[in-house]
């Protein structure tokens, strides 16, 4: 059964005649009897009784005008819903982005998108783990996402969004905290407040020590970023964050160290670019994220 013969069904079944169903058409008479037949054929019943003037509908073929005529109505509303999609008067996004990054990088990003796109819905997802982004991407549950660079899963495509400076943020009355740059291994004898075992801020901080030449002394270990700049603000012990993830702390210096900096950019599945209101989302995200590389 094809989508052709229910077609030529139904207008057969409307118009009540052959020749009137083909002249609609615009099918030669012969043409569409053997399309019918083949119909019939498929379903393993008769569809119409010919009568001398006029074609009449059999049991079976009334039983059929029902759901044909409800599947191309189907089909019809799928090939404009198609033509939406196509258009951007619909469709969704769905986003994977690092809370550091969210409250920072993509607000105006968003707001622009949906100016432009309003009948577009877009999803966000944060998460605080690079990798788990990739194999989300990777696997369709997200369309793109925003993370650290550089992309470690095969068969993605990347870009780099924006490179940001690691600040070291520091309590009151600690006696770095006037100058205009600290080294990081002037911290060697502090106390650390840092991210978790296994947060991309923490892996960061571990190599920027590492370099340095020491392991971190660290005293508390949290999920949450406010707690990070709650602890430091309380005395607790210092931090090494990237800027977006500092910002709103009360003091940062910046760390004078080569290489101290983190790279963000996105993350897609090349397949998901088929769908326009991912590929503009994209093309929204690197626009406006190109002033920031240097």
């Amino acid at each position: 059964m094809e989508l052709h013969q229910l077609r030529y069904f139904v207008a057969v079944a409307r118009e009540g005649s052959m020749t009137q169903a083909a002249a609609s058409l615009f099918l030669a008479q012969p043409t569409l009897s053997i399309q019918i037949r083949k119909l019939e054929q498929d379903v393993g019943a008769k569809l119409f009784e010919r009568l001398a003037r006029r074609v009449q509908l059999t049991a079976a073929g009334e039983a059929l005008l029902e759901h044909a005529e409800r599947a191309l109505a189907e089909v019809e509303r799928g090939r404009e819903r198609v033509e939406e999609v196509v258009g951007l008067r619909h469709g969704r996004v769905a986003v994977g982005v690092l809370p550091s990054v969210g409250a920072h990088l993509l607000p105006a990003v968003l707001a622009a998108f949906r100016a432009e796109h309003p009948a577009v819905a877009v999803r966000m997802v944060e998460h605080d783990v690079s990798r788990d982004f990739e194999q989300l991407v990777h696997s369709g549950e997200l369309d793109i996402a925003v993370t650290r660079m550089p992309a470690t899963l095969a068969g993605l495509g990347s870009r780099t969004l924006v490179r940001e400076p690691v600040v070291a943020l520091l309590p009151p009355g600690h006696p770095l905290r006037d100058r205009p740059d600290v080294a990081v291994r002037e911290l060697a004898d502090e106390d650390f407040v840092c991210m978790r075992s296994g947060y991309g801020l923490r892996e960061l901080a571990d190599q920027l020590c590492a370099r340095a030449g020491f392991t971190p002394r660290v005293v508390i270990e949290t999920g949450q970023l406010s707690i990070v700049q709650g602890m430091v603000r309380s005395g607790v012990g210092v931090a090494l964050l990237p800027r977006l993830a500092a910002s709103g702390a009360e003091h940062a210096v910046p760390v004078s160290d080569a290489g101290a900096r983190r790279e963000l950019g996105v993350v897609w599945r090349p397949g998901s670019l088929a769908s326009p209101p991912v590929e503009a989302f994209l093309n929204r995200l690197l626009a406006a994220a190109g002033a920031r590389l240097g």
